[in-house]
């Protein structure tokens, strides 16, 4: 009994004042989060209801110009290292256009692997009611 973890030691009014003090952290948490996001949106808000137009050029083509570009920074950081190791153009190219289908088809993979989890699921959920019936009537 006295190898006892020191947590199990303690009484009940120890326990729930701990539990009171982490609740009252996340409730505080939660309303300062809470706060700041709102006097950040808000201003957002305003803006693309008085300038739809401004706002949708950012939304739409810098937020695409900006993509295009890290993707173009991301190809180009990758063959600046790819020729510091010492390889040739040709095997550079060879990555370059071997690598997009290695990761859709892993991309491809997952996705057929959710699929059929997915419609397990619907099955199960599907006959649960009848697969409930003939478990205690049948």
């Amino acid at each position: 009994m006295n190898n006892e973890i020191l947590y199990e030691k303690r009484r009940l009014r120890d326990r729930f004042k701990e539990i009171s003090t982490l609740a009252a952290f996340t409730l505080a948490v939660a309303v300062i989060s809470l706060v700041i996001m709102n006097l950040l949106i808000y201003p957002v808000t305003i803006f693309a209801i008085k300038y739809t137009g401004a706002f949708n050029f950012i939304v739409k083509d810098v937020l695409a110009f900006a993509i295009i570009a890290m993707l173009l920074f991301l190809i180009g950081l990758r063959i600046y290292r790819l020729r510091k190791e010492g390889l040739p153009a040709s095997q550079i190219a060879r990555y370059l256009l071997k690598k997009p289908f290695y990761y859709i088809a892993i991309f491809f993979f997952f996705f057929l692997t959710s699929s059929v989890l997915v419609f397990l699921l619907y099955l199960l959920m599907s006959n649960n009611y009848y697969l409930l019936y003939r478990l205690t009537n049948g």
